[in-house]
């Protein structure tokens, strides 16, 4: 039987110790709970998604937004479950506007007409620039498939893993990599410089 001791103790040698076991402990004991807590958030609805795929998200958020800096402010197992909980409430929450923002881009769409060329020109050049900055720093065969299938095909971790069983192993490993690839494009000067010029724009 598991107690608050040994929860937390995952907790901190996941995210201290950034062991992907211990992440990979965190997914098969905590899912089912993310997956009730996505069924009772009132965001999932709008969203129109599973609250499987809705819960694997939230955990990765979790994976990549949790540092050993930040683990101190969380003193308990039930500190760390309200944030999952929290990233639960979030990610439906994002997923829903996402979906509202779709379908008034494709009404839209319907109403103007095709854009202008040259926009159509800029934007794919804006595209073509960013993507070469995010691909220089891709560093493994892992992190080269979740940069496509995470963020290319919005795939949920546990699809990246149902297809890749051999180059993963399990789903900790794609968390890893999912980490590791987000903290390398968040420290990337040419990346925050290219945010801070389109901000500018």
């Amino acid at each position: 039987m598991e107690t608050h001791d040994d929860g937390y103790d995952l907790f901190r040698r996941a995210v201290q110790e950034r062991d992907a076991d211990a992440w990979a402990g965190i997914a098969a004991r905590y899912r089912r709970l993310l997956i009730v807590w996505a069924a009772r958030c009132q965001a999932t609805q709008a969203a129109q998604e599973s609250c499987e795929d809705l819960a694997d998200r939230a955990l990765a958020r979790a994976w990549v937004a949790l540092s050993p800096e930040r683990f101190a402010a969380f003193p308990s197992l039930p500190a760390l479950l309200g944030y999952l909980r929290s990233c639960v409430a979030a990610t439906a929450i994002d997923a829903a506007r996402a979906r509202t923002t779709h379908e008034r881009l494709a009404v839209c769409a319907e109403r103007t007409g095709p854009p202008a060329l040259e926009q159509v020109m800029f934007e794919r050049l804006d595209r073509a620039e960013l993507w070469r900055i995010i691909a220089g720093l891709v560093k493994t065969e892992a992190e080269r498939v979740v940069l496509n299938e995470r963020f290319v095909q919005d795939l949920p971790p546990r699809s990246i893993l149902a297809r890749h069983p051999t180059l993963f192993g399990d789903i900790g490993v794609v968390y890893a990599a999912l980490r590791n690839l987000c903290e390398r494009l968040r420290r990337n000067p040419d990346l925050r410089r290219f945010y801070d010029e389109r901000r500018a724009a």
